[in-house]
């Protein structure tokens, strides 16, 4: 594995559940718009997804991203 960056972020709650919502919209969308390009047809619905984060590292970041935000918010509750 490559080095690896840590990254610290102190936000209100409020602005955290905020981030988290744009982040997973825009996640979605970005997907959404790969869903049917022509190089994924070929590629089963059940496994597509991974391919398209595969492929799109700055969506694959936005993955990792919006599970840290998840995991940390759930740790509130």
């Amino acid at each position: 594995m490559e080095k690896a960056i840590f990254i610290e972020l102190k936000l209100e709650p409020k602005l955290a559940e905020a981030l988290l919502l744009y982040l997973r919209q825009e996640l979605r969308n970005a997907i959404h718009q790969q869903w049917h390009a022509a190089r994924y047809l070929p590629v089963p619905e059940d496994s597509r997804c991974g391919a398209i984060l595969r492929d799109a590292p700055h969506l694959a970041a936005q993955k990792k991203a919006l599970g840290a935000l998840k995991a940390a918010l759930d740790r509130l509750s």
